[in-house]
């Protein structure tokens, strides 16, 4: 349904009033606007009728108007203007995407960390889900004559280190040729690709050291299968309960036991489109129903252009659209960029 540009023009003013403050919009408020040449009384014949198409919403009888979730829709999709980051905001992205940082975990979490700064939301970033994780190097070091640390370092840039301890003294020459053997049957290959009987044939060389050898390659599988899934980061997830949406203590709580569950985060992503950059679920839009007193403005972010990892922004159905949008544009635009010369 298209609004005249006078309708749309009041409903964009009074979504922008009450996300600066939360409180239900009047006609004198509006009329109070220096873009409107109308008497209160023509502002308030418009809001009934905002009201009777069901883009607004009286909560109380004598109270102004908030927005109805068709409003919002109607706002994001047709009158949010661009919002545009200054320069404190954009330092920040940039002194992220500056660093270099090549453990995917550690990007995903920065990214979360400094985004709930900016829109002070709760962030939710996610790093990809892949089949195809290998081990990229495994490295192994002395920490004393009885304990040796395992490095291992795989497809996906995730960095995993383990203690072990072991009977027999070590000698740092021993760990190089060792590390050297199994890298020749381990390195960049899957599980399924990985050969048990060259694994037992080294193990048989090397009796004293069973012990080591169980421990690595038990640690070898760990690893393949826990980087094989993605990996959930929630930043700044207090800062939905600096609003007034969520004074209900019972409401807040129940919001904060769901984003607690990864399983439940992910379940957000699932209707996300590969084929959009941006995408915005208001209220009822979102398919989780825990989700369903907020807004929610998820993106992927790519590499080379194949999907890389996803982004949330999650806040009330009040927030600030503008602002979350652009930030998300901007942000995996360059992130992209970013990415590619790592």
């Amino acid at each position: 349904m298209e609004l005249n540009e006078r309708k749309s023009n009041i409903l964009g003013a009074i979504i922008e009033s009450y996300i600066s403050t939360a409180e239900p919009v009047g006609s004198r408020t509006i009329a109070k606007n220096e873009l409107f040449n109308l008497s209160p009384a023509t502002i308030r014949n418009e809001m009934a009728d905002l009201e009777e198409m069901g883009f607004l919403e009286q909560p109380h009888t004598s109270a102004g108007r908030v927005p109805s979730e068709k409003g919002y829709r109607y706002y994001v999709d047709r009158l949010m203007n661009r919002y545009k980051l200054n320069m404190d905001e954009i330092a920040l992205l940039r002194t992220l995407l500056e660093s270099k940082i090549s453990e995917v975990g550690v990007l995903a979490r920065e990214i979360s960390s400094i985004c709930s700064k900016m829109t002070n939301c709760t962030i939710v970033a996610i790093t990809p889900e892949t089949e195809e994780t290998t081990i990229r190097q495994i490295q192994m070091m002395v920490v004393d004559r009885y304990t040796v640390l395992l490095v291992i370092i795989t497809s996906a840039s995730t960095v995993k280190t383990k203690q072990i301890a072991v009977s027999h003294p070590v000698e740092r020459g021993f760990l190089n040729t060792l590390s050297g053997l199994l890298n020749q049957i381990i390195a960049n290959r899957r599980v399924d690709e990985i050969n048990i009987d060259e694994l037992m044939a080294v193990k048989n060389t090397i009796p004293d050291y069973h012990e080591l050898l169980q421990q690595m390659l038990i640690f070898v599988y760990e690893c393949l299968d826990e980087v094989s899934d993605s990996d959930v980061f929630l930043g700044g997830v207090s800062n939905i309960l600096s609003y007034p949406e969520y004074s209900n203590i019972a409401r807040a709580k129940e919001l904060l036991d769901f984003l607690e569950d990864e399983h439940n985060i992910k379940r957000m992503f699932k209707p996300l489109s590969t084929n959009k950059d941006i995408q915005v679920f208001i209220g009822s839009e979102n398919l989780v129903n825990e989700m369903r007193d907020c807004s929610v403005v998820l993106s992927h972010y790519h590499i080379h252009d194949h999907q890389f990892g996803a982004i949330g922004i999650i806040g009330p159905k009040r927030m600030d659209y503008a602002k979350a949008v652009s930030m998300l544009e901007y942000f995996t635009k360059q992130l992209a960029s970013g990415l590619d010369d790592k």
